[in-house]
């Protein structure tokens, strides 16, 4: 039994590695691409492409570690999921490559999502090296038009993703709890002692009753 959990954990292990070179090489590539082109060049060939304004690309460049391979992959993998850029890279931030962002939405190694995805960053590859080639020629940011995707506007959010929404939420929520719960507390012991009080001030009335005898 053991061997057969250590086989399917290597496997799985094994796929999401080579999940992580396509990835990582459609991002080299891109990256490759861009070389020796200015970052205001870059921009108008993906406002041109993504149909995204010009200061959400510069924030995602910055986002993505300065790479436009990274920036090209986000944005794919947006479109492709229908989810905002923003909780993809909120995932992807969190330490994780692009093999376990990938598959924390659905698309595993091996499936037929992951194969419809890795033919667009073939796709894509290739739509990108021969759009720096013609744009070298040509210098008109308005070629990345050809095959041109179109964002909408929930599909742009750069804020917190969903899942940091999602976090803070929760900690919003156990902060409340812990304040009810030092409230109760509280009024628990403000209890207790009331009750004490009371019942020394009737000890105290009986002693003077005793010595006194009853005020009527």
């Amino acid at each position: 039994m053991k061997k057969i959990i250590l086989t399917l954990a290597l496997a799985i292990t094994s796929l999401l590695m080579f999940a992580d070179d396509d990835y990582y090489r459609f991002a080299r590539d891109v990256d490759y691409y861009s070389r020796g082109y200015s970052n205001d060049q870059v921009v108008m060939l993906y406002q041109n492409h993504y149909g995204i304004p010009q200061s959400t690309l510069i924030q995602l460049y910055g986002d993505y570690g300065n790479s436009w391979g990274n920036v090209a992959l986000g944005l794919e993998l947006s479109h492709f999921l229908g989810i905002p850029i923003g909780d993809v890279f909120g995932f992807y931030a969190g330490g994780n490559g692009w093999g376990v962002t990938a598959q924390r939405y659905g698309i595993k190694p091996g499936s037929a999502q992951f194969h419809r995805m890795k033919s667009i960053m073939g796709n894509k590859n290739k739509y990108w090296r021969d759009i720096y080639r013609d744009y070298d020629r040509r210098r008109d940011p308005i070629i990345a038009r050809r095959g041109r995707i179109i964002f909408d506007d929930g599909m742009i959010i750069i804020g917190p993703s969903s899942k940091d929404i999602k976090r803070v939420n929760k900690q919003i929520e156990k902060r409340n709890k812990e304040i009810y719960k030092e409230q109760r507390k509280r009024e628990k012991e403000w209890k207790k002692r009331n009750k004490k009080i009371k019942k020394e001030q009737k000890k105290q009335q009986k002693r003077y009753e005793k010595i006194f005898g009853k005020v009527w």
